[in-house]
């Protein structure tokens, strides 16, 4: 694991400010290196400010491309879809939005490898992960279940994997296409963004523990070789 810089505010629109900028910078640096950057980017609503502040910035936003770092099988109109959040706050900004999943009325398995597929005519690495988490500790949609040892140990060769997880989540019980932990460790920047007392203490904790913790957080960040930033508001 790289060494993790944390930093702290009590402050939600300061922790904002301080996504966006960092975003920025990573695009920015990309662009120039590079003439293009690809982001992996949270879905759920605990980015939604943070977007809405980025799409304003002034942007080379036609050089850039943005995707998921998973995504809920259902189209993209639905409230629950990644791609459709994305899209929502990027999609008149000239950026490239590509969705994980072309078609999500086939099981998760093979909405899996055919995200796998897509994934590979990227340049990879990614410019930047950013990753949410929750208060188990999931990451992108590496959750409990059938799904979870395969999403994490998969193959640098293989980018994404469907998820079905067990128990399914209350606010999203569908099942998923995820980033493996080879896709996700695959950047040249990472960023986790997380909220809360009890985030805070799953996220330290599951640092400390490395490639020990029973969390899917733990997990990525121990493999992750990257650059780490944990940006944490009260």
């Amino acid at each position: 694991m790289h060494e993790v810089e944390w930093l702290e505010f009590d402050d939600r629109a300061a922790m904002v400010w301080q996504v966006v900028n960092d975003v920025e910078i990573a695009v920015e640096c990309a662009v120039d290196a590079r003439g293009c950057a690809l982001l992996a980017v949270p879905g759920g609503k605990t980015p939604v400010p943070i977007f809405r502040a980025l799409a304003a910035r002034s942007l080379n936003w036609p050089k850039v491309m943005l995707l998921p770092t998973d995504e809920r099988l259902v189209a993209e109109d639905d409230p629950l879809s990644n791609a459709g959040l994305i899209r929502a706050h990027f999609g008149t900004t000239g950026a490239t939005i590509m969705p994980l999943c072309e078609r999500v009325d086939i099981d998760p398995g093979a909405a899996g490898r055919a995200a796998d597929r897509r994934l590979r005519v990227l340049q990879w690495p990614f410019d930047l992960v950013w990753l949410g988490m929750g208060e188990d500790g999931h990451t992108a949609s590496i959750l409990p279940g059938p799904d979870f040892e395969a999403a994490l140990s998969a193959p640098l060769s293989r980018r994404a994997c469907g998820v079905v997880p067990d128990p399914p989540p209350k606010e999203a019980p569908v099942a998923r296409v995820t980033l493996t932990r080879a896709a996700l460790v695959a950047t040249r920047t990472l960023m986790l963004t997380i909220s809360g007392d009890k985030n805070r203490a799953v996220a330290r904790q599951a640092i400390e523990d490395g490639p020990r913790s029973a969390t899917a957080i733990g997990r990525v960040l121990a493999e992750c070789s990257a650059p780490i930033k944990v940006v944490w508001c009260k």
